[in-house]
């Protein structure tokens, strides 16, 4: 920040020199508007008659709380629009509020809900300026560093607010630090238990790894989903000192909870509810964001990162009764990334390579531009690898694919998208095994599902014209799919050529045994059971040269019914009178629209 910018700030929120009577007036006159606003905030909330929803209904039980978890509920959502006197009587209270803060400018019980209140008036950078205001007056570095990470995070500056978070939590009393570091609040029941029972050294090795995989892209600077949930201790804090009014719950561990895994409710409504047509009753019912996404794994001990799913699977940032979510501000919507991994032998390493595409929505149709990244962590969920590119966008759909080198081992891949101006962002993100070459041994790619090849010569390679992979595994019965696929290590004739038979057959599987053999190592045997009627097709093959055998084919598909499919190649070496054989597979989807 420049002399400029501070000397402008400093001149904003100038401290007025007043009595300690006055300042004391005009913090008791900044409270009553505080209450003003906090009354008119839900007495003025929208009105629905039904019934208490009983424990039995509910998803969770939070202290005092019954949680629902509505997706897919068909009952509408209460209207988020402000009724034009709460709007009033929130910016009343940021003036009055402002005149306080003028005279007393080092006062938490002051700036606090200011800095609260101008957030949800939509007036983050005011709420910079009056947080940088009060770490210059202020004596408490820990809170001062706090408040102005919370107001940053609000104005979209992550990676600032990163910092600034630090800094105060570096100063806050060890006891008070770890309960804003702690992530159990957010861990599925098992998890968390394993959790507590951690060596501080295992539990900060366990949050860093946590907080690296929930970062929602790794396109954009920062950590969003790490800065909310460090800024939603924030609001529980200013929360939990806010003016007791009516429908208000007195401030528990109930709440923080909730706050810490929702965030603040976005919306509300009084829910009147008639017991035998004598009396009347009412409650208040709370809603958090509907576009909050489960970014955060809350079984990384016990279940890891989820591998690359079946074509057409529920997406996993969806999962219905997450145990927290997180809608960032820097992204509009987020969709999954639709893309293909592939897995091929490089001497001792593996090359993955991802195909990808996203179609955009109609706010972002007509974008010229969108940056993309791929990037690699490793077992412990370090990154040890990225790659990022600006692509172009011909049509409505982005199109890019990478490939990177690695060594055997498991890893997790972030496929991601960004697009700018609309801030539309697609991801994949998923644990894949990169296997041992097997080596002197027969072994297979993954099958590569392209556009298909319509005759003439086989691709010379991977990186041929001639192939222009599917992103998309979710096909139709109408379409003709090319499979490319590569052998090692075939033995050699006298000739200096090797000869080898290749059967493909395609069959439904439904079976989750068989769905998740199909992930397993390059050239690894799936063993699919193939009833008569299985199509499948059989041909023969000659390879000259040192390197890898190329096998390319077209498969149409005609007249499969929708579902699930796994595609399985059996290559046989002939040379070594059919003793050396290896299978690989592909799983794809036939749908009703393709």
């Amino acid at each position: 920040m420049g002399i400029g910018t501070l000397l402008l700030i400093l001149q904003t929120w100038s401290p007025t020199p007043i009595s300690p009577d006055s300042a004391e007036a005009l913090r008791d006159l900044a409270h009553r508007a505080e209450w003003s606003y906090e009354y008119l905030l839900r007495s003025l909330a929208p009105i629905r008659r039904g019934y208490y929803p009983s424990s039995q209904r509910c998803d969770e039980i939070v202290g005092r709380f019954c949680l629902t978890f509505s997706s897919g509920s068909t009952r509408p959502r209460p209207d988020t629009t402000e009724a034009s006197k709460v709007i009033s009587a929130r910016q009343q209270a940021v003036e009055m509020l402002r005149r306080a803060f003028s005279a007393l400018p080092n006062d938490l019980v002051t700036v606090g809900p200011l800095l609260r209140y101008l957030i949800e008036d939509g007036r983050a950078e005011e709420a910079v300026a009056a947080a940088r205001t009060f770490a210059w007056a202020s004596s408490d570095s820990a809170w001062s560093e706090l408040l102005l990470g919370y107001a940053l995070h609000a104005a979209e500056d992550d990676s600032l607010a990163e910092v600034h978070f630090l800094r105060g939590l570096e100063r806050l009393p060890e006891a008070e630090r770890r309960e804003i570091e702690s992530v159990a609040y957010l861990l599925e029941p098992r998890e968390r238990s394993l959790y507590n029972r951690m060596s501080a050294e295992e539990r900060a090795a366990y949050e860093e790894a946590l907080w690296r995989l929930a970062n929602p892209l790794y396109l954009t600077p920062g950590n969003e989903r790490y800065a909310e949930h460090l800024a939603r201790h924030v609001w529980s804090r200013l929360l939990s000192v806010a003016p007791k009014v009516r429908r208000m719950h007195r401030w528990g561990k109930d709440l923080e909870q909730l706050t810490v895994r929702y965030g603040v409710p976005t919306s509300r409504e009084r829910l009147l509810a008639d017991h035998l047509l004598i009396n009347t009753e009412e409650t208040m019912v709370e809603y958090f964001d509907p576009n909050q996404l489960a970014y955060l794994p809350e079984t990384l001990y016990y279940e890891g990162i989820p591998p690359t799913p079946p074509p057409g699977s529920a997406w996993v940032l969806e999962k219905e009764k997450a145990r927290s979510g997180y809608h960032p501000l820097t992204i509009r919507k987020l969709y999954p990334l639709e893309h293909q991994v592939s897995r091929f032998q490089v001497g001792a390493d593996i090359l993955l390579r991802i195909d990808a595409s996203l179609a955009l929505d109609s706010t972002a149709i007509g974008a010229a531009e969108a940056e993309s990244g791929l990037f690699i962590l490793d077992r412990k969920y370090r990154l040890v690898g990225e790659e990022r590119g600006a692509i172009e966008i011909g049509d409505d759909t982005a199109r890019f694919h990478y490939e990177t080198l690695h060594p055997p081992g498991d890893y997790v891949y972030s496929i991601e998208l960004f697009e700018p101006e609309t801030r539309l962002a697609g991801r994949a993100r998923y644990s894949i095994e990169l296997p041992v070459p097997w080596v002197g041994q027969l072994a297979l790619s993954d099958p590569l599902i392209t556009e298909p090849l319509k005759g003439g010569p086989e691709p010379e390679d991977r990186g041929s014209s001639r192939l222009k992979p599917r992103p998309s595994l979710i096909l139709s019965n109408e379409d003709t799919i090319g499979i490319y696929l590569e052998a090692y290590h075939l033995d050699q004739g006298a000739d200096g050529s090797s000869r080898y038979q290749v059967e493909l057959t395609i069959g439904r599987a439904e079976e989750p045994s068989l769905i998740a053999r199909a992930f397993g190592w390059l050239g690894r045997k799936i063993g699919l059971s193939r009833p008569a009627e299985t199509p499948r097709l059989a041909w023969e093959g000659v390879s000259t040269g040192s390197g890898p055998a190329i096998l390319a084919v077209d498969l149409p598909l005609d007249d499969l019914e929708p579902g699930l499919y796994l595609i399985e190649i059996e290559v046989q070496d002939l040379i070594s009178d059919g003793e050396m054989t290896a299978t690989s597979s592909r799983l794809i989807r036939i749908g009703d629209d393709g």
